[in-house]
């Protein structure tokens, strides 16, 4: 009986420790991708949190959002659809049809988008992207 409770404690510890890594590589690994712009600009609209409260600034004045739908195509040509809330006191959408790029996991946008120039673009994503 004293040998088992180490056995069952190790797979437990086994179980926890890989569901810990799947989670980690879904929503925090991240590889760069890179979307057009939509030509149209969504609605600018006040932030809500995720209870549906509205957001506020520290100095109590609200905060906006656009909400976009990026069609990113990652380095390695797979395209992932991933949505991005630019939310600020007063943002700035972004120009239809520019590039961006950005850091993406499996269930999140992890860093940008940042706006980026054709020539920055490798060729064979660019190619992809107009089509």
């Amino acid at each position: 009986m004293k040998k088992i409770i180490p056995i069952i404690f190790v797979a437990i510890l086994g179980v926890v420790g890989f569901k810990t890594y799947a989670y980690y590589n879904d929503t925090y690994k991240a590889t760069t991708a890179y979307a057009v712009v939509p030509a149209e600009v969504p609605e600018k609209k006040e932030a809500l949190d995720m209870s549906g409260k509205k957001i506020k600034e520290s100095d109590g004045s609200l905060n906006y959002s656009y909400d976009y739908s990026f069609d990113f195509v990652k380095e390695n040509g797979k395209r992932q659809t991933q949505t991005y809330s630019m939310t600020s006191p007063n943002p700035t959408p972004y120009q239809p049809g520019t590039i961006v790029r950005a850091e993406i996991s499996n269930k999140r946008v992890v860093k940008g988008p940042y706006v980026t120039e054709e020539k920055n673009v490798p060729k064979d994503i660019l190619e992809q992207l107009r089509k």
